[in-house]
């Protein structure tokens, strides 16, 4: 692991601002990581659901706080499945992210 990547984790707060209308915060963490694409077996794992898988992301327990998207190299990514190896490192299962067009 070289850690030769920086993402920006964003946790989102769900609300409404001071005239009543639905807003999100979003509170970001730059760390790094290592990036890599998503294994062949998950990526059709998850096609089969529905989910297209584009990234993994390896970086440090104490880096991640169950954030749900993620920015690297300006594309911002959700974050679909977290999983921890021996609560020392998490790897993250990520889908590009889609905004809602209103």
């Amino acid at each position: 692991m070289y850690w030769r990547d920086v993402i920006t984790l964003e946790a989102v707060t769900t609300g409404s601002d001071g005239e009543g209308y639905p807003a999100e915060t979003v509170e970001e963490t730059t760390v790094f990581a290592d990036v890599k694409s998503a294994k062949r077996s998950e990526f059709y794992a998850a096609k089969n659901v529905g989910v297209d898988l584009a990234i993994t992301v390896k970086l440090r327990a104490a880096d991640y706080g169950g954030q749900e998207r993620l920015v690297w190299n300006g594309k911002r990514y959700k974050v679909e499945r977290a999983y921890t190896e021996a609560r020392e490192f998490y790897e993250l299962n990520c889908s590009e992210f889609r905004e809602v067009s209103e």
